[in-house]
């Protein structure tokens, strides 16, 4: 493992704020839970304030030096004598005032709850005297008016609290990438993110026990967990959360361990309203409103864990004994776990949480399933059994033994059981053991034999053949919906035919096939069905209407903990957002999916779509690693391009291509790929991308056929797109002012914006300056009634950005980590020139931070190697 010096990332503004403050004389508290980075925080602070040529004295507080007073401050050089037993408190407070002297200066105060009264009376005291800015970091619970032991003060000088909130899934990423030197696993990176909670340190620490035990390797360049994440040697880091709590606390935090994540009508009637104050304070459980619930659970969740290996027996059956008297049943723990582990309404805001509570239900999930199926090895049992195996990552093995397993004979079991099962049988075969022949032909054999039930295995063949090969030409006979049909199957058969009209282009026949599905028991349609309507609305051109739905739905499937509908809504909701140019939207839903961990092998063709368009946003942002690592794990993926929009890895790759100045190659690599998807029928998906390519690489030739072939596709999302087009090839002012609203209607501001200044140009070039200077205030009022978002008005192409050659060289220099203090060393510059010199990059490419800007300087660097036939290179 190689571990690198990685940014404090995703704590820049809170840094950019804390630097504002200090300099205006305020102080600051940075406030956080074990492991949040508070002092790794200050160590950042104080670089930024030395650079910036502030005083920082630094003053750490230690637990078994808090009986002996000043002896910190002594530790620290502040000219306490060596006898603390004849120190003074005024001489102690002149040595600090002295340290302090320069008018730029400042105190930190490390660990604050472990500092003793008379040093914090001290530095107090010289704060109010001489107005000098303190920076304090403390743990989660002591209010603000209190002293480091808890006395109560009501003379404080009033601070600013900075939490070091957990960071998101994608920050926690790039700090564990940074750390092994290379990237992780998705699945890995999941379990990591659900169980650190998010907290930087606990992840760190996770990883690094993880590595050291050989429970995590890198295989074939990627972090991977080869075993379980849990080591006994987290127990002393966990215990550190712990420490501080009483028994009652204590007994309190291990038994909502016990039970799972639970309502309050629950855990008040084991634990007291004071005693989840307390816990609430010090940051270790935290509540969630869900409907009119609220619901509580453990944080950090791996503390869950904790307290499930810790080998006491004893004080597990107390607990436990407790619970079930308290509650009122007579039921073993494990049933108690079965029935509170799995909230059914919970809306998390954290994706940390979400993540964890999604493992939690599906574990408890896989739980009630195995026992149903062991009693009873049905056909309806093993549906559920395999399902929810799917969805806990087990292994291929169990789940192809329980397919395997013929169903106990039962004369009164569900015919449509047996068919679903023989459904799910061929879907893994086809996906998992890319057998797609055999699968459609144990489709067609389980039809003849189960007639009256055989539509359902006839829709799934039909739409298997459509995800991994072709449209096949019989399909409307195949799919025909007879009224003596039972619901399920009349529901099924619809299903299948509006994802073939849909990607077919066909939209007013896809309405109204929706419509019959939505008259009849929606129960019984599937997730894809909301997935599909999304994709619908936006191919008719109401791209409002596609987000709001998509949005919508996802936010449901967030609070029933249903990842697979979260999946599909996704999809169509960051289409949505890419397409306007949300990309800050777009990045943290999908890192919200990412963090839920890998799919199920039976929908990868919605991870496809995910990744492929996480690849996009994130080199369009200028995340060039990002975006080649999502990319790599397309390519990875044992399935073949899908037969929607977003399903063609073509995407990523041309975005990369232009985003690298290869828009020719970009361009190419669309229009080849939607060639092969009109060939099987996906229409939809192939005008998307003929016309995005003749978006980078305008060709009249080019466009002629994307014409004829997008009058085969209804609806105005291509045909809005595909007038934009002609008119901006034919350099037509008035053709672009005509299909300004319709871009706007379709979810394209970028390029109503682009059309609206490329009418401008062309209408002055005409000699028309009255004309040009009505269309640049109509575009100025579409720019002030837009949202506040920043719109990408160029998208695929990419747009060149000019450093001067010191700006590079000093680019350079942060992309390989070194200081703003080292890079004026190296170049004998001021510390304040390259200050300014890094904000003028960061305003010239819109970075945020300097982890941005070392992936623009490393993209920059990015170089193809081409051999020539002599043996030379270029």
């Amino acid at each position: 493992m190689r571990k690198r010096n990685h940014p404090l990332i995703g704590r820049e503004n809170s840094l950019a704020m804390a630097m504002e403050l200090i300099a205006s004389g305020a102080s600051i508290d940075v406030v956080g839970g074990r492991g949040s980075g508070r002092s790794a925080f200050l160590r950042e602070f104080r670089a930024r304030l030395e650079e910036a040529e502030w005083t920082v004295v630094v003053v750490r507080g230690v637990a078994s030096l808090r009986p002996h007073p000043l002896a910190v401050l002594h530790i620290a050089g502040i000219g306490v004598p060596v006898d603390l037993r004849s120190a003074s408190i005024p001489r102690a407070a002149d040595a600090l005032t002295n340290a302090l002297k320069s008018s730029r200066s400042v105190l930190f105060l490390d660990d604050w709850d472990d500092l003793d009264e008379t040093s914090w009376g001290i530095a107090e005291s010289v704060r109010r005297r001489y107005g000098i800015p303190i920076a304090i970091s403390r743990l989660h619970g002591l209010r603000a008016r209190h002293t480091p032991s808890g006395l109560p003060a009501s003379a404080l000088e009033p601070s600013v609290v900075i939490d070091m909130s957990p960071l998101k899934y994608d920050e926690l990423e790039q700090v564990v990438s940074d750390h092994l030197g290379g990237p992780v696993d998705s699945g890995t990176m999941s379990r990591i993110y659900a169980k650190s909670g998010g907290v930087p340190g606990l992840a760190l620490s996770v990883i690094d026990s993880a590595v050291r035990e050989y429970r995590m390797e890198d295989v074939d360049g990627v972090w991977t967990a080869t075993r379980d994440l849990w080591s006994p040697g987290l127990r002393g880091v966990l215990e550190a959360h712990l420490e501080s709590l009483d028994t009652t606390a204590r007994d309190a935090i291990e038994t909502i361990a016990l039970v799972g994540a639970s309502d309050t009508e629950t855990i008040r009637q084991l634990i007291g309203w004071e005693t989840l104050e307390e816990l609430e304070e010090r940051s270790l459980i935290r509540f969630y409103a869900s409907g009119r619930r609220l619901l509580a659970t453990v944080v950090p969740p791996l503390l869950v864990e904790y307290f499930r290996h810790t080998p006491l027996t004893a004080r597990r059956i107390r607990l436990t004994e407790r619970i079930v008297e308290r509650l009122g049943t007579t039921d073993s723990v494990d049933a108690i776990l079965a029935g509170l582990g799995a909230p059914r309404d919970n809306v998390a805001d954290s994706d940390a949480i979400f993540a964890r509570l999604l493992q939690e239900h599906a574990r408890t999930r896989r739980m009630i399933t195995r026992a149903e199926w062991n009693r009873t090895p049905s056909a309806a049992t093993a549906i559920a059994y395999v399902e929810a195996l799917l969805n806990t990552g087990q292994s291929r093995d169990r789940i192809e033994e329980v397919l395997g397993t013929e169903p106990t004979a039962d004369p009164d079991a569900d015919e449509s059981d047996l068919v679903r099962l023989a459904v799910l049988r061929a879907q893994w075969r086809a996906y998992v053991h890319d057998d797609l022949d055999g699968a459609v032909e144990e489709l067609a054999t389980t039809a003849r034999l189960h007639r009256t039930f055989g539509g359902i295995a006839d829709a799934a063949a039909v739409t298997l053949e459509v995800d991994l090969r072709k449209l096949p030409a019989d399909w409307a006979g195949r799919l025909d919906v007879r009224d003596d049909l039972p619901d399920s199957v009349k529901i099924a058969l619809w299903e299948a035919q509006f994802g073939v009209l849909i990607g077919l282009g066909r939209f007013v026949n896809a309405r109204r096939v929706f419509e019959r599905i939505r008259s009849g028991d929606r129960s019984l349609a599937g997730a894809h069905t909301g997935l599909l309507y999304g994709l619908l609305l936006l191919g008719e051109g109401d791209h409002a209407a596609a987000l709001a739905w998509s949005r919508r739905g996802f936010d449901e499937a967030r609070a029933t903990l249903d990842i697979g509908s979260a999946r599909t809504h996704a999809w169509v909701m960051a289409l949505c957002l890419a397409l306007q140019g949300n990309y800050d939207s777009a990045e943290t839903m999908l890192a919200t999916v990412f963090a839920a961990g890998d799919p199920s092998p039976l929908r990868l063709g919605t991870h496809l779509a995910l990744l492929n368009i996480a690849a996009v946003v994130a080199a369009r942002r200028g995340h060039g690693t990002l975006a080649e690592r999502y990319l790599q794990e397309l390519q990875a993926l044992r399935i073949p391009d899908g037969p929607l929009p977003g399903q063609s890895r073509s995407w990523a790759i041309a975005q990369l291509e232009t985003s690298s100045g290869r828009s020719d190659a970009g361009a190419s690599e669309l229009w080849s790929a939607s060639d092969a998807l009109w060939k099987r029928g996906a229409k939809f998906a192939a005008c998307t991308g003929y016309l995005v390519a003749l978006e980078i690489e305008p060709d009249r030739t080019r466009l002629a056929q994307a014409v004829k072939r997008a009058a085969q596709v209804g609806g105005d999302f291509i045909g809005a797109h595909r007038q934009y087009l002609e008119a901006e090839l034919a350099r037509d002012p008035d053709a672009l002012m005509d299909v300004i609203p319709r871009l706007a209607k379709t979810g394209r501001p970028g390029h109503a914006i682009s059309a609206f200044q490329l009418a401008e140009r062309w209408l002055r070039r005409a000699g028309r300056t009255g004309e040009a200077r009505a269309v640049r205030a109509e575009g100025a009022a579409f720019l002030d009634a837009l949202d506040s978002h920043e719109y990408d008005a160029s998208r695929f192409l990419a747009t060149p950005i000019r450093l001067t050659e010191r700006e590079l060289e000093i680019g350079r220099l942060v992309s390989i980590g070194q200081t703003n203090r080292e890079i004026a060393g190296q170049l004998v510059l001021s510390i304040r020139t390259v200050e300014s010199h890094v904000q003028r990059i960061a305003r010239k490419i819109g970075a945020k931070n300097r982890h941005e800007v070392k992936e623009f300087v490393l993209s920059l660097d990015r170089i193809t190697v081409r051999t020539h036939s002599d043996g030379s290179t270029t």
